[in-house]
Order: structure tokens, then sequence, then C-alpha cells
């Protein structure tokens, strides 16, 4: 059978710029199906890919914008929303190539200028001549740059760089220069930095490196270096009121800058590989490294910002270490590298990087005192930043202090979902997530009420099916008294999805949605009934209700519908009263959030003499009320409670099983005190009087208190009682949506 092969290259590309060349790096990924003629799928295959953009002759006068677009026209599998990114590349490579340019031809090699370090020798090294210039690193500082500029440009060929790599002489004067070396000259350190990253692919490079050192001199040589650029700046602003030596001060102080950049961005290359071991990781955490990798975050130049952050990102991930990064305050000084936004990247690093330490508790307290959601809340709205913004204020939102700090935060969620139905693009999940936790605060629900018109996010729900969205405009209905979504068409289209006979999160939130509108006077029974016929959609509904989210939203719409005549009265055609009891008594029944809804339902529904008589027939309904007058909850117990003493006022036969019960269960408790007792080592236990405050409160429950009611009263005239007491509860009970998030 014939088959073809399709090639696809996916547009994540990720570049970067080449240690010593005059070239990019981009990583992609490639992915091979194999089809048959039909169509079908054989076999699938993925594979990492990298290529290089070579680019010469960059001069002042070149329009880098034009190139990167060009660049990136040609390489089908880069986002053309990353030309900025690659501009920033091209005008870093510029400016190396500009000092790699000696002054004029035959210029001595001069460490104070550092002309030389990037110059391609005259010469072409030779792997014959590997003594020689292991032999020029024990000369001067001119001699020693030589000799590593040859073995620089022996291992950048592949056919060598292991054999270097394995030449122990060469390696261990290397790693000898850059531990001992006192003259701490710049383009020295850069070129042994970039034969040391040449090996780093390596496989003997772990053990390469652990033996030589190599990574703890590195993180000495990275935490001097920026010692070094803190003293420099402390020099600039000493002579801020010297103006004949400022000019000249801060040219030497460019030029030191754009060389430091270079040793650390390999620097950092080489500690960020060689911090993939665990162990190697955890020996450069106790040596300081988050703190040196906090400092590397304050650099102008964006590609050590990067690598900061990428290592910082990695060593986050590991609770142990979050203490160090609350020490080295790296919070203040990565938000600091997002707020100046020099690259896309960085952005995105540090927003990743601040998610991950939101999650520590003691971490998100200090961001929360420092109005840190306050900060942030401008790169919400900004596309390219949206969604990891919208995580990171997500995780925020977990302690109710980081919603109130930000009073603009409702406004502008509203704003972008707005943007987002308009431009017909999906919200992301987080910022759904997000918005949900705003809109269960009442009063940042009034700004999103404020900021949209709910019929039209409402609209907007309903034609997408957009469960997210219909639970957000649920939630700020219940909320905010002025909210209103209520239209014809709307009422229409919610109450069709209603009908629908599969079960999906969305047809659960329209039936939360109508539950809510009926309980805000928003519509009423006969409206809803306009468009379905209701009694048989809840008998249709009582039987598919499988999940406790079901059976929790059917319940609560049941809860919405009893608070009216005609409504209780349609639930009681129904059996709706049965189907409660028997839920109530069933497994399902007994979790707390289904249980309350349940018995919030039967509260409203024994206002009405039909549906009370048909609760008061169900078998067993005392016992099913009563086991539930034993959970843990104040609220249930209290609820329920309440309706087996409203019960008991009208029916005699559950006033006496009620006693029968609650002697039952004291009974129960008494004997287990006794067993309790008898099991801590008490002697004659029966012969003392000494009991505890418990035990005597199960005496005077087991055997001296009577319920003492009296059956003649009507229950017209306890409907005040009864009004109070379902307010009382309903603003605990069927106002609680958080179930479903």
């Amino acid at each position: 059978m014939s088959y073809k092969v399709e090639i696809k290259k996916n547009k994540d590309g990720f570049f970067e710029m080449h240690p010593s060349e005059a070239a990019v790096i981009v990583k992609y990924r490639v992915e091979a199906v194999v089809v048959r003629a039909d169509g079908t799928e054989i076999a699938r295959g993925r594979k990492g890919a990298t290529k290089l953009m070579h680019f010469t002759n960059l001069a002042d006068a070149t329009d880098l914008k034009r190139v990167a677009r060009e660049a990136i026209s040609r390489c089908t599998y880069l986002d053309p929303s990353r030309i900025d990114e690659l501009e920033q590349i091209l005008a870093a490579l510029r400016t190396r190539q500009k000092l790699a340019k000696p002054s004029r031809p035959g210029t001595a090699m001069r460490p104070a200028t550092g002309s030389s370090a990037n110059r391609r020798p005259k010469v072409d090294a030779k792997i014959s001549d590997l003594p020689q210039y292991r032999s020029l690193l024990y000369n001067t500082i001119e001699d020693k740059i030589a000799g590593s500029e040859m073995i620089l440009q022996l291992v950048q060929s592949k056919v060598h760089v292991a054999q270097i790599a394995r030449s122990d002489p060469v390696i261990n004067a290397l790693a000898r220069l850059l531990f001992e070396d006192e003259s701490r000259n710049l383009d020295l350190k850069i070129n042994i930095c970039r034969i040391f990253a040449c090996m780093a692919q390596l496989s003997l490079a772990p053990a390469l490196f652990t033996k030589n050192r190599i990574g703890g001199s590195l993180l000495q040589e990275v935490d001097l270096e920026l010692q070094r650029y803190q003293t420099w700046k402390d020099g600039l602003v000493q002579r801020q009121h010297e103006p004949a030596e400022l000019e000249s001060f801060r040219k030497k102080f460019i030029h030191f800058l754009r060389k430091q950049d270079q040793f650390l961005a390999v620097a950092l290359k080489i500690l960020l590989l060689i911090g993939r071991d665990l162990a190697t990781q955890t020996k450069m955490v106790k040596k300081g490294v988050v703190a040196v990798l906090a400092r590397c975050c304050e650099r102008s130049n964006p590609e050590v910002q990067i690598l900061g952050l990428r290592f910082l990102l990695r060593l986050s991930l590991f609770v142990e270490n979050l203490e160090r990064f609350a020490q080295a305050g790296v919070v203040e000084k990565v938000a600091r590298a997002v707020d100046q936004q020099r690259s896309r990247e960085v952005g995105e690093y540090g927003l990743r990087l601040l998610y991950n330490l939101s999650l520590c508790p003691t971490i998100r307290q200090g961001m929360l005192k420092k109005s840190f959601t306050k900060r942030i809340l401008p790169l919400l709205e900004d596309s390219k930043y949206c969604e990891l913004t919208a995580r990171l204020l997500y995780s925020m939102s977990q302690d109710s202090r980081g919603l109130r700090a930000a009073p603009d935060l409702g406004a502008t969620c509203a704003r972008l979902l707005a943007r987002n139905s308009e431009s017909h693009t999906g919200s992301g999940e987080y910022l759904l997530a997000l918005t949900t936790n705003l809109v269960n605060h009442p009063g940042l629900a009034e700004d999103f009420a404020g900021a949209v018109k709910m019929d039209e996010v409402m609209a907007t729900s309903l034609a997408t099916s957009d469960a997210a969205l219909l639970r957000i405009v649920n939630l700020v209905t219940k909320n905010v008294p002025d909210a209103k979504w209520m239209s014809e068409q709307n009422l229409s289209t919610i109450v069709k999805a209603f009908k629908t006979e599969a079960t999906t999160e969305f047809t659960m939130e329209c039936t939360i949605g109508l539950a809510v509108a009926l309980e805000k006077d928003h519509c009423s029974t006969a409206d809803v009934s306009r468009f379905c016929k209701l009694q048989t959609e809840l008998t249709t509904k009582s039987v598919q209700a499988r999940t406790p989210a079901e059976l929790l939203a059917l319940a609560y719409f049941i809860g919405a519908l009893a608070s009216t005549d005609k409504g209780a009265d349609l639930l009681t055609a129904a059996s709706m009263t049965d189907w409660l009891c028997r839920k109530l008594g069933e497994p399902d029944g007994q979790q707390e959030e289904l249980s309350l809804q349940i018995g919030y339902a039967l509260m409203k529904l024994t206002q009405y003499e039909p549906a009370r008589l048909r609760i008061m027939d169900y078998p067993g309904i005392t016992k099913v009320l009563s086991t539930n007058t034993q959970r843990a909850s104040d609220v249930s117990r209290s609820l329920f409670e309440e309706l087996l003493r409203h019960l008991s006022l009208v029916s005699e036969d559950i006033h006496e099983a009620w006693k029968s019960e609650r002697f039952q269960q004291y009974n129960g408790q008494w004997l287990q005190a006794i067993a309790t007792r008898h099991g801590n080592g008490a002697d004659n236990i029966y012969a003392t009087d000494d009991f505890n405050d418990d035990e005597m409160d199960l005496i005077t429950k087991f055997g001296l208190e009577e319920i003492g009611l009296d059956l003649s009263d009507d229950l017209e005239d306890d409907d005040d009682d009864v009004e109070d007491m379902i307010e009382r509860y309903s603003a605990r009970t069927h106002s609680r949506l958080d179930f479903r998030s």
C-alpha cells in the first residue's frame, strides 16, 4: 500500500546568540507523520533540530529590523511575532563584531582595551601545536590570551574538542588560570569560558568539570565580577561632581560593561548546563548561587537576565531552596526586570518564576505586603503577558488580601473578557479562573458588573457554550443585586440548554443560572414554563442526575423553585419531595454541600401544606433527618434540627419517632463514653460520682431532658419563625456556588 511522509515544523522555535560566531542558533522541533493514501495515520515521530543563521557585515547603517524580518520570513518555523527579539540579538552581534575588530593592523594585544580578545588569530591553529599553545598559558598575559585563542579555535571543531577535553595538562592549565588569574583580565576569562562551553555538551563533561572544580571556580568568578561592577558604579556616582573626569570614566565603564556581559553570558550558560545534575545543583545552592543569580537579573543585558532567570526558575521547583529565595530578595529584583521589559523572554521567564514563588505562602505574604498585585496589574492588559500574569494573579488571589490590594482588578478582567468576546478569541483558563475568584467577592463583582453589559456577556457564554464564563455570570448575578442578564433571547437559549439530555458542565451551569435568576426574581416559574414543560424536565433530570455535581445543581434549582406557591405545587406534582428525601438518605446525600442544599429545599417546601404532607408521609423521614443532625458541621446540624422541630409541631408520629431516635443516639454516646472510661483504666466506674462535663451532658440528654412541644400549635402561627429560620440558613447554604471551582 502506498504511503507518504509529511514533515511539520513547529513555530515555537527558540533562538539565541552564538557564543563566538556571528550567527544565531535556532532550536525547533520537527514532527514527521507517515500516512496512507487514504489519509490514515500509520506512525508519528518528533525530533529536536538546530540550525545556524549567519549574519556578516552588520554595519551601523544596516536596518536590523528589515534583516530580522527577512530572516524570519525565510524560516517558516519561527513565530513572526518574535521579530523584536531577533532584532535585539542582531544588535548584540553587531556590537560584538565592532569590539572584535582591531583598531589598526598590527596592533599589539592590550589587556586594558581588550579589543583583541575576540579577534580571529591570523594563523590557523593546528592540533599538532597544542603543547605549544599550552605552554603560552604560563607566560605573560598577552601570551595567555594568544594561547587561549588558539585552543578556542581548536575546540570549536567537533573533530578536536573531545581530544582536547581528554588532555589533562591543557584542562589543568585552563582551570588554574580561571581560578588563580590575579589580573582579572576579561578577555582571558571569556576565552577560557568559551572553551569550556564547547566542551559542556560532551558526555565526559560532568566528570571533567567536577574533577577540576569548574563550577565552583565559575561561580566565584561571577560573584567577583558582580562586585567589580558595583565598584565601578560607585565610582561613577562619586565622579558626578567632577565633570572633567566623568565623561572619560563613563566611556571606560561602558566598555567594561560590554566585556563583562560577554563573560557573564558564557559563564551562566556553563553553570546552567552543570546544574542539570541534582547533586551539583545542591552544592551550588549551598555556595550561594541563588543570590548571585538574583543580582544577574538586575543587569541591563537581556541575555544575562534570561540566563539568570532560567536558572532561578529551575531552582524554584525545589521547596528546600525557597528560603534562600526569600533571603536574597529575588522577588523584588525579578519584578524590576519584568518592569523594564527589555525582552519578551525576560518578561515570560520572570512571570513564570514569580508564579512558582507565589505558591509558597511565606513569599506570597511578602508580595502582598508590598502591594505586588497592583504593581503587575498593567501587564494583564498586555497580550504578550496576559495569560502568565493571570496565572500569577490567580495564585495570589488565594489570599483575599491579594484581591483587595488592586481595586481595578475586577474592571480590568471585565474589559479583557469583553475584548476577547468581540475579537472571537477564547479567554485563557487562568484569566477565567482569576475572574471567578474575583466575582466571589461582592465588591469586586460590582466592579466587574459596572465595566460590562451583563446581557452581552451572558449571550456570549450561551453562544459559545462556555461553562467557565457562564459560571462568572452566575456569581455576579448572585452577588450584585442590580446585575441582570435577562432578555427573551437569553432566557430561551438557557432553557433550551437546560432541556438538553446530555449532562455537561455547561448544562449544569445553565441549571444554576436559572436557579439564580429565580431567586433574584429576574424571572418567574411561569417565564421558564413558557419554553419547556418544567414538570417533565424535572422528572427527567432527577433520573439522569448521577454525579454529586449534577445532584447538587438540581437540588439548588429545586430550592429556588420552592420559593413560590406555583413552584412548590409543580415540585409536589413531579414527586420531587420524595426524590429529595430519598437522595438525602443515600450515600451521595451524605456529602456536606448536597445535604445542605436538599435541607434548604425541604425547609422551603414545608411552608406549603401539600408538599409538607408528602414529606411527612415519606417512609423513615424522621430517621433520615435525625441522621443528618449528627454531622460535624454546626450549620448542617442546626438546619436539620430546626427542620425536625418544625415537622414535629404538626405530626405527633414524627415527634415520638424523633424522641426515640434521640434516645438511641444519646444512649450510644453514653455507652461509648463508659467504654472509653473503662479503656483508660478507671476502676469501679459505676461506683463513683466523679464524671467529667461531657459525660454529665450525656446523662442529662439521656435521662433528664424531655422535648416539651405543644402539639396543638398551628403551623400558621409559626410562619414568622419559619421565615426567619429560612432566611438565616439560606444565606449560608444555597448561596454557596463555589462547589464547581
